[in-house]
């Protein structure tokens, strides 16, 4: 029995370019534009700035949390995790939808990123962030950091789908201890503290 084609050890040819045959690539961007716009609406209906309240210009900031800048620009050092959030959706994608093509994983790697931006700036997750983590000051998400994670997790997907899955297995750890080095954070840190807080990781965290 042949595995799944996103799931295998490598991917071919093909499978690197079925973005561009399988509908075609208009679909794809079509997709995440549709998305993105959605995910827009609703975030701004829930009372999410578009940009940071500081007023502060840059794309990109290098603060990682405990700061007003952190996740109110269009980037910042938690984008890598959203780029590994497409790595995982691709795995998950491929094993829950794999008699559909990547065009249809892709779709649903979109929503459900779409769906945890809209998910992560409600007071409940965030409040459970304040508590949980070391990002004490943290407020939610503006609108234009929302749209660059879902836009990072569509190139973690699509790059999940060039590696294939062992090499992007060891896309996803380097990556993640990049980020252990460099901040202290990583997703698997961000979730594990999330639902199951750890005092001794939050005051490491802090000591910087």
């Amino acid at each position: 029995m042949s595995r799944p084609r996103s799931l295998r050890p490598e991917a071919t040819m093909t499978d690197v370019h079925e973005i561009e045959r399988s509908p075609n690539a208009a679909y794809w961007v079509g997709v995440f534009s549709v998305t993105a716009i959605v995910m827009t609406a609703v975030l701004w209906a829930l009372g999410r700035l578009w940009w940071c309240k500081l007023g502060d210009g840059a794309i990109y900031v290098n603060q990682a949390w405990n700061s007003s800048h952190t996740s109110q620009h269009f980037l910042d050092p938690y984008t890598f995790t959203h780029i590994l959030h497409g790595v995982l959706f691709f795995w998950i994608a491929g094993l829950l939808l794999s008699k559909f093509g990547t065009f249809w994983q892709f779709t649903a790697a979109i929503v459900a990123e779409a769906g945890w931006e809209v998910l992560e700036n409600t007071n409940f997750i965030i409040e459970k962030y304040r508590e949980n983590t070391a990002s004490l000051d943290y407020f939610g998400d503006s609108i234009a950091n929302s749209f660059g994670d879902l836009a990072a997790c569509a190139v973690g997907f699509l790059v999940a789908m060039k590696f294939g899955m062992w090499r992007s297995l060891v896309f996803f750890l380097l990556v993640e201890i990049f980020l252990l080095i460099w901040i202290r954070d990583s997703l698997l840190l961000n979730i594990l503290m999330l639902v199951y807080p750890l005092d001794g990781v939050k005051s490491w965290q802090m000591s910087v």
